[in-house]
């Protein structure tokens, strides 16, 4: 009897030790198999069994604190909080040097704030002096303000007036660093209960928090009227569409207290006031403003009355403001301006001395290139070929995926037409550094596929552009990208893998293949893909444009029809057949124009009809003096913009 007693004891205790065992260790491809279900079953609504699954994940696993923050999530869309803030609790405490044990203990502090303030304080108190990213520890200085607030109305301590004034800091400190934040509405309402008599400059704050919610009520109640407050309070009454007042505000304003606002105010009263007016009587406005501005900002007002001021007077206004400006904020453009000017006029003698100027002064602003470019053109009229040549090799050197480099290669090179027929080399978009080691939080999220809490813990605007790539985005992947590259001052060498996130080769075979049936340059196709639509092929304009080519139903039609084509027109956003109908369209109109890319994608985006007048009506030598002349600012705008994704795509996949 002792012994079977003893046997069932042994393999109970073996059983509970296995059972033990196998929810610590588990081998790491079972961990990743796990991750990976429990995660597809969150992205399929199936909160419940995701939980179940990410609770399976083993603890001595180093995707135990990812999984536990993934329970809270499943807890979260399941309206369980008192689950939620279980695990949140286990997850700092057993966890406490994670990356998501201080997100952990926010999450905490948020459901605790009602119920135990004591405890959520304590959490918030912790965030707030981490290394996490500084909107929590804002947001959780602005919760702890806000128990503190709570406590103060019935506190008789002696240290009141001092904990009042940290309050009050917290919630200053929140509308400064965020004034349209998630929060900022909330702390707004919550310092107006704590402290119904605001100081001036609070109330500011306050009320601009207010406008930017769109609740424009709200915000005008807190102003008084003084001299702080008049460029804000215009605004508001701008956006209640009270002309009158709007009017009155900014003219009084700008002539007696334009010293008294912020700049942000004051630009902003400005811009709305001369949103009043008609495009033809902006001019007669403009030079009331100026005429009644005699503090800072004069030289904002004077750049806007250069802006619309005739043609024949632009030339000696922007002078002047540079002349009485010349290390203003508006100096660097309205230097550019008389360089424009002057090109334009063909004043070649002018055009060298404004160029030297602006380079020795703005050489890393970003019209440097045109401007060095057009010297470098303006050499060759004065059969200068080497300085000439100086200057399209630096345009290459120093703004390497501009427009200008593109032409000035083409310059140096001897090159004929306006694209070289080449293939392109398939390279697919990758991660843009060196992958990470194993260990790294970055490597353990990436061996599940968790692309959410990647971009979540990574500051690195190229890693959450790759990771919007990896889940299908394309659109926002590359505009991501391409913002984050025009931050960067020195530009990476061609081969650099962040230059495939700004120039994805999306829908390549369909793009190589329609364009070599329709003898198209296929660089030049994904050109105007990636400007038309962003490789969003469901995108509709407003004009009714569809797909990754921006295709009018109606032109889509017609082309199909001649190559007998008949399709619904929802089949536009369909990406093969909207790739093939914008290569026959393309194919199409450049056969109308000679057979020039140039015209023919400038026609893409301004028609035909246009094209074929400016060729006829502009007085040009070459393709650059063409396309710097072309009257359509936006057609304009477009041609460069095409042909430098264009330049981009041939520098980075060109096959060698």
């Amino acid at each position: 009897m002792y012994k079977n007693t003893f046997k069932i004891a042994v393999l109970v205790i073996v059983l509970c030790f296995g059972f033990l065992f196998a929810r610590v260790y588990q081998p790491a491809g079972k961990t990743v198999r796990i991750y990976k279900n429990a995660l597809k079953d969150y992205d399929n609504g199936n909160f419940s069994n995701s939980y179940y699954l990410f609770s399976r994940v083993g603890y001595l696993s180093a995707l135990k604190p990812m999984a536990m923050y993934r329970q809270g999530l499943c807890a979260k869309a399941l309206g369980d909080k008192k689950t939620e803030l279980k695990i949140y609790q286990k997850l700092f405490k057993y966890y406490p040097s994670s990356k998501l044990s201080m997100e952990a203990r926010y999450q905490a502090g948020q459901l605790l704030i009602d119920e135990n303030p004591l405890l959520a304080q304590k959490y918030f108190n912790a965030v707030s002096k981490s290394d996490i990213d500084e909107d929590y520890r804002i947001a959780s200085a602005y919760y702890q303000a806000r128990i503190e607030a709570g406590r103060l109305r019935y506190s008789k301590s002696p240290f009141k007036n001092k904990k009042f004034e940290k309050v009050e800091q917290a919630f200053r400190e929140y509308l400064e660093h965020a004034p349209d934040g998630r929060l900022a509405v909330n702390v707004v309402n919550t310092w107006k209960k704590f402290n119904p008599e605001l100081s001036t400059s609070d109330a500011l704050l306050v009320s601009k928090a207010y406008y930017l919610a769109s609740m424009y009520n709200d915000a005008d109640a807190v102003l008084n009227d003084s001299k702080e407050t008049w460029a804000l309070k215009a605004s508001i009454a701008y956006s209640k569409k009270n002309v009158e007042k709007t009017k009155t505000l900014v003219e009084e304003g700008i002539l007696k207290y334009a010293d008294a606002v912020s700049d942000e105010d004051y630009k902003r009263a400005v811009r709305d006031y001369l949103k009043i007016f008609k495009d033809d009587d902006k001019y007669t406005y403009t030079s009331k403003l100026f005429s009644l501005a005699k503090g800072k900002n004069k030289d904002y007002i004077w750049n806007l009355k250069c802006e619309t001021s005739p043609k024949a007077e632009k030339a000696a206004c922007f002078n002047s403001l540079y002349a009485n400006y010349p290390n203003g904020e508006y100096a660097q453009y309205a230097l550019y301006q008389l360089f424009k000017l002057a090109l334009a006029n063909k004043n070649y003698a002018e055009v060298k001395k404004l160029a030297h100027d602006y380079l020795n002064r703005f050489s890393e602003s970003e019209n440097a290139a045109e401007v060095m470019f057009w010297l470098g053109k303006t050499e060759l009229k004065y059969s200068r070929r080497a300085d000439a040549m100086n200057c399209f090799q630096e345009v290459i050197k120093k703004y390497p995926d501009s427009y200008y480099a593109y032409r000035a290669f083409w310059i140096l090179n001897s090159v004929g037409p306006a694209v070289i027929k080449a293939s392109l080399e398939y390279k697919p978009v990758v991660y843009p550094y060196k992958m990470p080691s194993k260990g790294d939080f970055l490597h353990d999220l990436m061996s599940v596929d968790d692309y959410d809490l990647i971009a979540k813990f990574s500051k690195d605007e190229f890693i959450k552009s790759w990771v919007e790539y990896k889940k299908g985005n394309y659109s926002r992947s590359a505009l991501i990208a391409r913002d984050a590259m025009a931050k960067v001052d020195v530009k990476p060498v061609k081969n650099d893998l962040r230059w495939r996130l700004v120039y994805p080769q999306n829908y390549y075979i369909q793009v190589h293949g329609y364009a070599r049936q329709f003898k198209n340059n296929d660089a030049l196709i994904m050109s105007i893909i990636r400007e038309e639509s962003y490789f969003n092929s469901e995108a509709q304009s407003g004009v009714g444009a569809m797909g990754l080519m921006q295709l009018m139903p109606s032109t889509a039609h017609e082309i199909g029809q001649k190559n007998g084509l008949e399709f619904n027109t929802q089949y536009l956003l369909n990406p093969e057949l909207n790739i093939k109908l914008g290569n026959m369209y393309f194919s199409t109109i450049r056969g109308m124009l000679e057979n020039k890319d140039v015209h023919a994608v400038a026609a893409y985006n301004g028609g035909i009809g246009s094209v074929s007048k400016w060729k006829a009506d502009l007085k040009y030598s070459d393709i650059d003096e063409f396309v710097e002349q072309i009257p359509y600012e936006e057609t304009q705008t477009y041609v460069k913009k095409v042909f430098r994704s264009y330049w981009n795509y041939t520098r980075i996949y060109q096959e060698q």
